[in-house]
């Protein structure tokens, strides 16, 4: 049974695939009231919900563009590079890899080019894509060689696939039949049940979070000053946290256990010292989102930092920045299952 659906799975992806990101967002069915954003390209992502290797699309102008990225794993590296050896000509090329080093030579663009094109297994992402309103038969070509890198080189499996569609501005709905990664999509429970579910939500919310969105978790007031966790989409994805004078645990203590989940205390980050912030590493949300562990992170921070006993103990606020559609993000009272702030 688990081949034929994961059979029926590939055939769905390489029957919708060649029409991914080929409408504007203004033609896509969104509506509303125009986003504020003079740059508001669309993506969406695939992934493999156990590995947690993915595809992501992404409008880029007059083109898709399909990224993949090479595991860490070498074995693993290996096999995906065997595999795309054996595709057509002209329709994979590796991602240039910059070093530090390039920046001292005439031309670091052109060497960062030239040593994928030379060592095709030092890169560390793969691309490929379509020019919009390309031939379907074109198009088809690419989306089958798609799915055989993959099912065969990356050993993602379509019955393990979820979908998750999105702009600058705002996520989007529908997934194309394939099972999809936002919460009401995949019908998870109106209230976030546990920790596991509390995870998974906010890694949505993140990938698709919008440009200028605000999102911040904490303990509820009244009572004292909240511990709290909260996320900004700029340029990157901005992540910081506070609370070591309610933890109970003393500053050095407190210190210790947020440095050994991967936060670094950063006194700079708030005028005047009137708080102390801890950041974590800088993540990225829109194009091609890395969020390097923060939905974890989190998680790991509320539990065994601030001894939140569950998630339905915390409430969020969130908002966006200047004028925009949806100005406070109203879809993350159903996505994220969780109480909004109402101070």
């Amino acid at each position: 049974m688990g081949a034929k659906v994961g059979a029926e799975g590939w055939r769905v992806l390489s029957h919708w695939m060649p029409f991914f990101l080929e409408e504007d967002q203004a033609d896509s069915g969104l509506g509303g009231e125009p986003a504020g954003l003079e740059w508001n390209p669309r993506f969406i992502q695939i992934r493999d919900e156990s590995l947690g290797r993915h595809v992501h699309f992404a409008q880029q102008g007059s083109d898709v563009e399909a990224v993949i990225a090479v595991p860490e794993d070498t074995a693993d590296a290996d096999r995906l590079l065997s595999v795309l050896r054996t595709q057509p000509d002209g329709i994979w090329d590796p991602v240039p890899l910059a070093l530090e080093s390039d920046a001292a030579t005439p031309d670091p663009q052109w060497r960062a080019v030239r040593r994928v094109q030379e060592q095709p297994q030092l890169a560390r992402e793969w691309t490929t894509g379509w020019r919009r309103g390309a031939s379907i038969d074109q198009r088809r070509h690419i989306a089958d060689s798609l799915v055989t890198v993959l099912r065969n080189g990356l050993d993602m499996s379509a019955d393990r696939l979820r979908f998750t569609a999105w702009s600058l501005d705002s996520p989007e709905t529908g997934t194309y039949g394939l099972a999809g990664d936002r919460p009401s999509e995949r019908d998870a429970p109106v209230m976030c049940t546990d920790w596991a579910d509390f995870e998974a939500r906010l890694a949505w919310a993140l990938t698709t979070l919008p440009w200028d969105g605000v999102i911040s978790i904490s303990t509820p007031h009244p009572g004292p000053d909240p511990c709290f966790v909260q996320f900004l989409h700029g340029r990157q994805l901005f992540n910081e946290a506070s609370g070591w004078d309610v933890a109970g645990l003393g500053a050095s203590e407190f210190d210790r256990r947020m440095r050994d989940l991967g936060w670094s205390f950063a006194p700079h980050s708030v005028p005047g010292g009137a708080a102390l912030i801890w950041e974590g590493p800088l993540a990225q949300a829109g194009y091609n989102p890395r969020l390097l562990g923060a939905p974890q992170r989190t998680v790991a921070t509320f539990r065994e930092v601030f001894t939140v006993r569950h998630p339905q103990d915390l409430v969020f606020r969130a908002f966006r920045n200047g004028r925009r559609r949806d100005q406070d993000m109203r879809y993350l009272d159903l996505e994220l299952g969780i109480p909004r702030d109402v101070r």
